[in-house]
């Protein structure tokens, strides 16, 4: 089994992490080292590079820009404006 593919960013103030599990298809999100939230990852999070099991730098950028562009979004979305 592949490992989860994860990454981080800050946004006001606030460390996240957003957790892509391939098992289950599933992206799990981190608030200050706490999971808030578990959400069904769209089912075109990975380009056509992934489906070809490429494993060159650019797909391994991808597999972490994909993430990362989501907790954005998640975060723009979902939490109310202080």
């Amino acid at each position: 089994m592949k490992m989860p593919v994860r990454t981080g960013t800050h946004i006001e103030g606030v460390h996240w992490i957003a957790e892509y599990l391939e098992a289950t298809h599933q992206i799990r999100v981190f608030r200050g080292g706490r999971v808030v939230d578990t959400i069904a990852a769209p089912a075109a999070m990975f380009g056509e590079e992934r489906d070809a099991g490429s494993a060159s730098d650019a797909a391994s950028r991808a597999e972490e820009a994909a993430p990362l562009a989501f907790l954005r979004r998640y975060v723009a979305d979902v939490q109310p404006e202080e």
